[in-house]
């Protein structure tokens, strides 16, 4: 599962450290968010690896033929995600303006795109096969090691956007510290 996670890890966060590398502008990188970092960094590798992981458990029942609508559904949340974005006016180095993307951001929306249509053809399969995977020690590992990464990347972007999380994160790496 070494190969997964660095792929992963190279898709979701290596391009941007790439960008961020040749960045000139004035607005916040990747390196400023705790979804940056610790999102696309750590949690969302992890989760892979633990989608991954289902995915193989499951692999004989993996509806393959629904691929398309998870390649959708992946596109549409990815635009519904940017169009939420410059509506809120959340503006960064890859939307320096409202309905404006970088190029950062024109691959970030098909890395996100690409991300979604996988993780929903891994939930699809899990819940289509939900008892199966209570009887499989490892899929069922997976599925809550899963969950737990979807989890904690929320509470990341939380913490970049909302004040009261935004405080409450700072305050924890106080005390971690």
């Amino acid at each position: 599962m070494v190969l997964p996670a660095i792929a992963s890890w190279l898709f979701l966060f290596g391009y941007q450290w790439a960008f961020a590398l040749s960045y000139h502008g004035s607005g916040r990188t990747v390196f400023d968010y705790h979804s940056g970092v610790l999102g696309d960094g750590l949690i969302l590798p992890a989760l892979n690896v633990a989608s991954l992981a289902l995915l193989r458990s499951l692999a004989h029942a993996i509806p393959w033929r629904r691929l398309p609508l998870y390649v959708l559904l992946g596109a549409a949340t990815a635009l519904a995600s940017f169009l939420l974005q410059a509506h809120w006016d959340l503006t960064n180095w890859s939307m320096p303006a409202p309905f404006l993307w970088s190029p950062v951001g024109q691959v970030h929306f098909f890395v996100l795109s690409g991300e979604m249509a996988f993780l929903y053809l891994a939930l699809a399969t899990a819940i289509n096969n939900f008892s199966a995977l209570r009887s499989l020690p490892h899929a069922r590992l997976a599925f809550l090691a899963a969950w737990a990464g979807v989890i904690l990347f929320a509470v990341s972007l939380a913490a970049d956007y909302l004040p009261l999380a935004s405080y409450a994160a700072h305050a924890a790496s106080l005390v971690l510290r």
